[in-house]
This record gives structure tokens, sequence and C-alpha cells, in this order.
């Protein structure tokens, strides 16, 4: 029954996201609309790069050591101040691309200004409600908190009609919505986790040998995992980039319009984030045959929305306005792309939640040599050339997949903390 509840929750939320997200790409301009998809590049960015593996890290812990609260209470406080210093390194590159970027999208210096300082706003937001909120999905509160998240995009999508109305909307107006929603999640979660943790434990410096060795395991897979989340956003930016470079303000509207279409997806992250994830990371038997089965199931979503963009492409591009209304080709690449990153991005979360991202670095040469290829084999000038290139990205997850599997098999070991514990004679891995 709960797992009912979430679904129908997840399906409400992201369906009310997407519908959001296409009436922006009908009601925005392509001038504006072009300037809210690169805020919403970077938020996903800001968002990627600031958790890298953090949360991975955090979930491979509490897998060993749940329910025991006192416990995730420490886990949690090793979590986020991993990413508090993370932040401080990496937030400034960030926001720097996010100038460039706007700034050759035709935005003015101070709407520049003012978007940093919303983007700023989600940041802090982000940290006090994302990656803590893992302690409600092992506490089989992930009904609750999709109810909150539909809640919170049922207002979104109320607040942006109502500037609409008033003729308020324009880009900042949308970017302000997003950041105010965000912000409302934040005292809501924190009470849920006030509940099933001591709360003070968790924001508290805990000086002990054990919280050490917590931050020193989270930070290892911090380590390998961010050459995979920077490469992840670099590949993101570097096709907006391309676009930004040869000054086609449309082109990258219909980028961020193709995008939303592909936000169709978005509910099989949502179970897998909340339900698949949280039960794989704690599997003791049968591990290779489950990641097969949750891969395979993932690609029929991704099939289908591929499918569909063959046989009725006017139908998908209905949803984002007669703009983008001749993009039936286009169209189509778009959902093979973002149909394959959903099915290797499953995949390989699959694996890094339980501490099996050794191979992340894999990606960075296999992601050179494409950009390095794709020149020489594509038109990055045009619309069709960009998508086909954005494509051609996953080739480097995958490969990093590959290997992590080969490795694991030909070491014999699937379960890599539990081998550590054994190890340590029962401490911290």
């Amino acid at each position: 029954m709960k797992l009912l509840h979430f679904l129908v929750y997840a399906v409400l939320s992201q369906g009310i996201g997407a519908i959001t997200g296409l009436l922006l790409a009908r009601w925005l301009n392509v001038g504006d609309y072009a300037i809210y998809t690169v805020i919403g590049l970077i938020m996903g960015a800001i968002s990627v790069v600031t958790k890298g593996g953090i949360q991975l890290g955090l979930n491979a812990l509490l897998g060993k050591s749940w329910p025991d609260r006192e416990r995730a209470a420490e886990l949690v406080h090793a979590a986020m101040g991993q990413r508090r210093r993370l932040s401080a390194w990496l937030l400034p590159v960030v926001l720097a691309i996010a100038v460039w970027l706007l700034y050759r999208n035709h935005a003015g210096v101070v709407l520049i200004a003012l978007l940093l300082a919303l983007l700023l706003a989600s940041w802090y937001f982000d940290m006090q409600s994302h990656v803590v909120d893992q302690v409600l999905l092992f506490a089989n509160r992930a009904p609750a908190l999709q109810a909150l998240d539909t809640a919170l995009s049922g207002a979104r999508l109320a607040l942006s009609s109502a500037l609409y109305a008033l003729g308020l909307l324009g880009v900042l107006g949308a970017t302000l919505v997003s950041a105010l929603c965000a912000g409302l999640r934040v005292p809501v979660v924190r009470c849920w986790i006030a509940r099933e943790i001591p709360i003070q434990g968790a924001d508290q410096p805990a000086h002990t040998a054990r919280s050490a060795a917590d931050a020193r395991f989270i930070g290892s897979v911090v380590r390998r995992q961010l050459p995979l989340d920077a490469f992840y956003c670099l590949q993101g930016q570097l096709v907006f980039g391309i676009v930004a470079f040869h000054g086609a303000v449309g082109q990258t509207a219909a980028l961020g319009a193709l995008s939303r279409i592909g936000q169709l997806l978005v509910p099989v992250g949502a179970v897998v984030a909340a339900y698949v994830i949280p039960r794989f990371a704690q599997a003791r038997e049968g591990v290779l045959r489950r990641f097969a089965g949750w891969v395979v199931l993932a690609c029929l979503p991704a099939a289908a929305l591929v499918v569909l963009a063959l046989a009725w492409p006017g139908l998908l591009l209905w949803l984002v306005g007669p703009n983008y209304a001749t993009l039936h080709a286009e169209l189509v690449v778009a959902c093979l792309g973002t149909g394959l990153a959903s099915v290797v991005g499953t995949a390989w979360q699959l694996l890094a939640n339980r501490g099996l991202n050794h191979f992340a670095f894999v990606q960075v040469p296999v992601v050179v040599a494409w950009c390095a290829l794709a020149p020489r084999l594509l038109d990055l000038a045009t619309l069709d050339g960009v998508l086909w290139f954005q494509v051609g990205l996953s080739s480097g997850l995958a490969a990093s997949i590959v290997c992590e599997i080969a490795g694991a098999v030909r070491a014999g070991r699937l379960l890599p903390a539990d081998e550590r514990l054994a190890a340590n004679g029962g401490g911290t891995p």
C-alpha cells in the first residue's frame, strides 16, 4: 500500500512539474526561455556537484547500520560536513560558468546579479533538505516525502499561473517561484527528520574516532565520484556552451523545450531513488540478478518514449507549444538521448549506492575521446548535430558501468562495505 501511495504521489508530483515546465515553454518568449533553460541547467549542476558522492557514501553507511537512529544522526552530521566543504570549493566555479552562459544568452548585468542571488538561495535550501532526507527514505516515509513534493509542485504551478495571469511571469518570476518552493520544503523535512533521529546529533559535531572514520569513508566515495559528477555537469554545460559559442539563442530555447519532454521519464528516477536504491543497497543475495532486472525495467519507459516520438511526434511537440512545432527529427534524437541517459543513470546509481564507484574515472578519457571525435562526424553548429553529440556523452558513464561490474565480478566482491567491516572487526567501513 505504501508503494502504491508513493507511485501515485510520484506521478502527480512529476506530472505537475512537467506540466509547469511545458507551460513555461509556451508562456515565455524564446529569449526568456533560453535564459530560464540556463538557470535550470545551473541549478541542477549545483545540486549534483555539491553532493559529490556524499549521498552515495551516506546511503552505503545507512544501509549497514539502519535502524540505529543514534548512528544515523552521526552519519548525517558527517555527510553534511563533507558537503559544506565540497560546496566551498566547487560553487564559485559553477557560478562563474553561469555568468558566462547567461551573458552569452543576452542577460543584462542586473538580471544576472538577481539570478545568481536566487541560485545561491536555491543551493542553501537544497543543503538543508536534500541528502539529509535519505533518513526518511530508510524510515519508510517515502510516501509522505513524495506527498510534500507533490504539494510543492502544485504550489509552483499555481504561483506561476498567477504571475502569468498578472503579466509578471518572465524569467525572474519563474526562477523566484522555484526558489520559494524549494525553501518551503526545508522546515517540513527538518521537522520530520527530527522525529526519526536526534537532530541535535546531526547538527553538532561529534569528535569521536567513529565520526572521523565516517568522514573518511564518505570522503573516499566523494573522491571517486567527483570526476563523474564534474563530468556529468560539464557534459550538460558543454552542450549549451557549444550553442552559446555560436550565439544561437533560439537553439538554447529549443534544447530546453525538448528536454522538458524528457521529463516524462522523471517518475522513473523518483521510484529508483525512493524505493529501489534503499533496498538494493541492503541486498545480500542475488545482487547481479537484481541489478539486471532493475536495469531491464528502466529500459521499458525509455523505449516507450522513443517509440512515441517516432509514431506521434506532433503530440509531444504540441506539449511545448508552436515555437518548436517543426522539430520532428530533432525530437526523436532528443528522446533517444534522454532515454539512454535515464537507463545508464539508473544503472550507475544502483552500483554507486552500494559503494561500487571505483571506476568513475573511466568516463573521463571516454568523454574526452568523444569530444575530440564528434566535430569530425557532426556539424555542431546545428541543433541536430548538438543533439547527437549529447547522445554520445552517455558513452562515458556506460563504459564506467561495464568496468565496475567486471571489476566487482573479477574480485569476487559485490559488497565492498561488508568486506571493509569484516576487515575492521565490525567497525565503520
